[in-house]
């Protein structure tokens, strides 16, 4: 006598993306989000608005939509100029906060 078993779903193949799919166009903000660059202990950002808060163990960033707060010791922003933003000092932890939410990521 035959074991039943069960028939297996047959996977449906997917086709492949077309090439005017790969090749489209970024969304239409995708060009002005932030950039954060961190390189041998120097934090640089493009993209910055202003500076939030400043202490040797905290800086808060207006980043637009973000607001990036990076927590440490001995931090100091070395070069603001336009938007690009210079931080050195010994960094520990990074956090991105969406600035319609609050600091508190509430309301």
């Amino acid at each position: 006598m035959k074991r039943y078993r069960p028939e297996k779903p047959k996977r449906r193949k997917r086709d492949p993306p077309q090439m005017p799919v790969l090749f489209a166009q970024p969304e239409d903000n995708f060009y002005r989000l932030p950039e954060l660059e961190i390189r041998n202990g120097v934090v640089q950002t493009d993209g910055c608005r202003r500076v939030l808060e400043f202490s040797p163990e905290q800086i808060c960033l207006d980043m637009g939509a973000v607001v990036i707060t990076l927590y440490g010791a001995n931090m100091q922003i070395e070069s603001f100029s336009g938007r690009r933003l210079a931080v050195t000092g010994r960094i520990s932890r990074l956090d991105f906060t969406s600035r319609w939410r609050g600091r508190n990521g509430k309301g």
